[in-house]
C-alpha cells in the first residue's frame, strides 16, 4: 500500500462567511472561490497573498464553473440565478433567472452548460446564446451534483431523493436511475477511464458503481462520520479525495479504494468546520474550502 503524508502549504482567508465553491482559473497559478458572503475571489497560488475580489453577487454562491474558451466564469447562487462574469473585463455581463431555488452545480459539454437546481430540475443551456434548450424534471427534490463521463457520453446527476439518474449527453434522454443512497447524493465522480462512478452523500457512505450504466454496486464504505460533501479524482486518477461535514479530508488509493490519509485540525492544522469542496490543482496538490470561512492548499508527499 502507498504511504503518504499531507502538509498544508497555504492558508487563504478573506471571505466573511462560509465558502461553498471552488474552481480552476484560465491561468495556471490562480483559482476562484465563492461563498455565503456573495464574494467571488481570485487567489494567486504562487504569492499566497490576500485574494482579489472579482465580483460580488447579491446572494450566496453555491457553485462556480469556468468556460475556458469563452473566458467566462459562471456562478450559481442560492436564489437560482446564473451569473456570467467576463474574465477579461472582470465584470458581470449576464444575470439569468435559471432555477426557482439554488443552483448547486454547473458542468459543461461541447455545446451546452448544464445546471442542477433546488427545484429538482436539470437545465440544459446553449453555450453561445445562454438560451434554454431543455428541461429535465425527474424529481421533486433538489438536483445536487453533476458528473460527466466523456467516454460514454453519459451525464450522471445526484439528487436529494436518494437517486442517481443517468442521461444521454447528446439528446438528454433519461437512460436509467438507481436508488443509490439512504439520503441526499452530494458527491459524484467518474474515474479517468469512465468505468467507475463514485458517489457519496448525507448518509456518509462512499459507493462504487460499475458498468453497464452503473447499475452494479461493487462496494459500499462507511467513509465519514457525517455527510460526504464532494468527491474528486486527482488529474492522473491514481488518488481521489472525499471531504465531509465531519471536518475531515480523506485521501484514497483509487486502485483498491483503500484509505491512505485522514487530514484534520488536530493532526494537520486543518479546517475547523464542514469541508465543502475540493479542487485538485496538480497531481499531488489540492485545495479545500470550508464553513470556517477559509480556503487551504495541501500537498501530498510519498513516504519511503
Amino acid at each position: 500500500m502507498v504511504k503518504l503524508n499531507v502538509s498544508k502549504i497555504a492558508h487563504f482567508s478573506g471571505h466573511k462567511d462560509a465558502v461553498f465553491a471552488l474552481c480552476a482559473s484560465t491561468q495556471a497559478n490562480t483559482f476562484y472561490s465563492g461563498g455565503a458572503d456573495g464574494y467571488i475571489v481570485e487567489w494567486d497560488i504562487e504569492s499566497k497573498q490576500n485574494g482579489k475580489l472579482l465580483v460580488q453577487v447579491p446572494r450566496p454562491v453555491y457553485c462556480l464553473h469556468v468556460m475556458q474558451k469563452e473566458q467566462l466564469l459562471i456562478c450559481g447562487t442560492a436564489e437560482g440565478n446564473m451569473h456570467a462574469v467576463d474574465l477579461t473585463e472582470r465584470k458581470e455581463i449576464r444575470n439569468i433567472e435559471a432555477h426557482v431555488s439554488g443552483i448547486y452545480d454547473i458542468k459543461e459539454t461541447v455545446h451546452h452548460l448544464i445546471t442542477a437546481g433546488g427545484d429538482g430540475k436539470v437545465l440544459i443551456w446553449d453555450k453561445g446564446s445562454f438560451n434554454l434548450v431543455k428541461v429535465l424534471h425527474y424529481a421533486s427534490k433538489s438536483a445536487r451534483v453533476i458528473a460527466i463521463n466523456p467516454h460514454e457520453n453519459i451525464i450522471a446527476v445526484g439528487y436529494s431523493d436518494c437517486f442517481i439518474r443517468f442521461f444521454d449527453a447528446n439528446y438528454f434522454e433519461l437512460l436509467n436511475e438507481i436508488k443509490a443512497h439512504d439520503n441526499s447524493v452530494f458527491g459524484l465522480a467518474f474515474s479517468g477511464n469512465g468505468k467507475v462512478l463514485l458517489s457519496g452523500g448525507r448518509d456518509a457512505e462512499l459507493k462504487l458503481w460499475h458498468h453497464e450504466h452503473f447499475l452494479s454496486r461493487k462496494q459500499s464504505i462507511p467513509a465519514h462520520l457525517l455527510h460526504i460533501n464532494a468527491i474528486q479524482f486527482n488529474p492522473e486518477g491514481n488518488f481521489f479525495a472525499t471531504v465531509s461535514m465531519d471536518k475531515t479530508i480523506k485521501i484514497w488509493d483509487a486502485l483498491n479504494v483503500s484509505l491512505l490519509k485522514v487530514v484534520d485540525k488536530v493532526r494537520n492544522d486543518g479546517h475547523l468546520s464542514s469541508v465543502n469542496k475540493i479542487l485538485w490543482h496538480k497531481n499531488r496538490q489540492f485545495i479545500t474550502c470550508s464553513d470556517d470561512k477559509t480556503v487551504m492548499m495541501w500537498e501530498l508527499d510519498f513516504v519511503q
